[in-house]
């Protein structure tokens, strides 16, 4: 009974055995047959992958913020790994400049200006003030005693006249010398000599009798009781050192006057400019008061001193002032021409400036503009020198600038925020350092791209 027992345990065992032997080679024959399928996917990733990595890879980008570029593989603080951004291939990754409907240009008002050649140089900007000519300057000075009886001028910036009255004044000095005088003219006429009569003629020229008061004299033969002072010159009174009914002595200055038909502006100018200033240097003036006016003149004279106050040294420039416009003491802007000759320029306006260089948009006709990187040179009358960047006769944007440059920005950043491996349109930013660099100059102006004010993404290397 016992040996049928074991046997049956036997079997029974020996049939659980067999199952199992069946089932585990089932199984390992079904994951033997996925291991195979996965590494001929894996090979054939593997060849994709391979063929994509033939393309160039520009930098790497962070996932989570793509302006922050990696020139190798890594991961950023969270583990990460930075996405690959490929260089443009493909004739559908073409570079394109920046493409605006007509009727919206026509709508932003967007006018062009010719880059064109101007005479340009160093140009120092200063300011300057007027004053009165020396050389047109005149002091009226008494040369005999007596008392003012009649002051016709009173007041100080008083217009006056060649010729006019200015004061009448009683002298006994002068009221002896004309007894005399005519005293000598009976004697002269009776002996038939004219020596004694010729030196008192020449005492009352000294006293500074005018011609005219002389004159009547002679016509009337009484003594003048009063004797006008006259002015020498036409101008305006600055100072006046006489009053109604006062006494003057032989020396005493009565008037000052100064003519303001021409005018002296002192420019300040610092030590480091005097290098590039030599007299007969065009310069050019306007005042705030007067928008829209310039006279013009040229240097005439450096100061040979320093002021010790402002540290500045004073050039002196002679202008016309027809009307009297320039008034002493006024302030006016001074544009001083140094080494003027042709160059190429660009209205300053046009001229766009961001935080890595100078740009402006240069039209390519049919609503197409191109932001180009411009070297600049000297700036003057409203025309800024180009040293590269542009040739003569291309048209830029003068007033509109800022919104298409803003546009090109805003086409560069929706490139870079479709993702690293996004098929969008490149930056324009390349447009304009290819054409920068299409233009530079024997001087080695760098190209460098830029950004507008505020941007945190660089504009080299774009997505494709």
């Amino acid at each position: 009974m016992r040996l049928r027992q074991l046997i049956g345990a036997l079997v029974i065992l020996l049939s659980g055995t067999g199952f199992g032997l069946m089932l585990g080679s089932h199984v390992w024959q079904r994951r033997s047959s996925s291991i195979d399928n996965t590494s001929k996917i894996g090979s054939a990733s593997s060849i994709s992958s391979g063929s994509a990595d033939k393309r160039s890879v520009l930098y790497w980008a962070n996932p989570m913020n793509p302006s922050v570029h990696a020139d190798h593989p890594m991961k950023d603080g969270m583990g990460m790994a930075y996405v690959p951004v490929y260089a443009s291939a493909g004739p559908e990754n073409k570079t394109s400049d920046l493409h605006i409907d007509p009727r919206m240009a026509q709508t932003l008002g967007v006018r062009l200006a010719t880059a064109q050649m101007r005479p340009m140089g160093h140009v120092v900007h200063s300011v300057g003030t007027v004053t009165v000519d020396e050389n047109r300057t005149y002091t009226i000075t008494s040369r005999f005693t007596g008392w003012i009886k009649q002051l016709k001028v009173r007041a100080v910036g008083e217009k006056i006249h060649r010729g006019e009255i200015l004061a009448e004044v009683y002298s006994p000095q002068i009221f002896s010398a004309q007894q005399e005088y005519l005293i000598a003219g009976h004697e002269a006429g009776a002996a038939g000599g004219s020596a004694l009569l010729e030196a008192t003629r020449e005492r009352l020229r000294r006293f500074g009798m005018p011609r005219s008061s002389l004159a009547t004299l002679e016509r009337t033969g009484r003594p003048l009781r009063d004797i006008p002072i006259v002015s020498p010159e036409n101008g305006v009174v600055t100072a006046l050192k006489i009053r109604q009914g006062g006494y003057v002595s032989s020396g005493t200055d009565l008037y000052e006057i100064a003519n303001l038909d021409r005018v002296w502006v002192k420019v300040a100018l610092y030590s480091y400019q005097l290098p590039w200033v030599k007299i007969g240097n065009a310069v050019n003036l306007n005042s705030p008061d007067y928008p829209g006016k310039i006279w013009k003149g040229r240097l005439k004279f450096l100061y040979p001193t320093l002021d010790s106050k402002t540290r500045t040294v004073s050039a002196r420039v002679s202008i016309a002032n027809p009307g009297d416009v320039l008034r002493p003491g006024m302030y006016a802007n001074a544009t001083l021409f140094a080494g003027s000759q042709p160059a190429l320029a660009v209205p300053s306006s046009a001229v766009l400036q961001t935080d890595n260089g100078d740009y402006a948009m240069l039209s390519q006709k049919q609503g197409h503009f191109l932001p180009v990187e411009l070297a600049l040179g000297p700036e003057a009358d409203g025309w800024t020198a180009v040293t590269n960047g542009l040739k003569i006769g291309e048209e830029v944007v003068d007033n509109a600038q800022f919104l298409l440059y803003s546009a090109s920005q805003f086409q560069n950043v929706k490139a870079r925020m479709l993702g690293g491996n996004s098929a969008a349109k490149p930056a324009v930013s390349a447009l304009a350092t290819n054409h920068f660099a299409a233009n530079k100059s024997k001087q080695g102006v760098g190209a460098n791209g830029g950004s507008m004010t505020g941007m945190n993404m660089p504009m080299t290397g774009a997505a494709p």
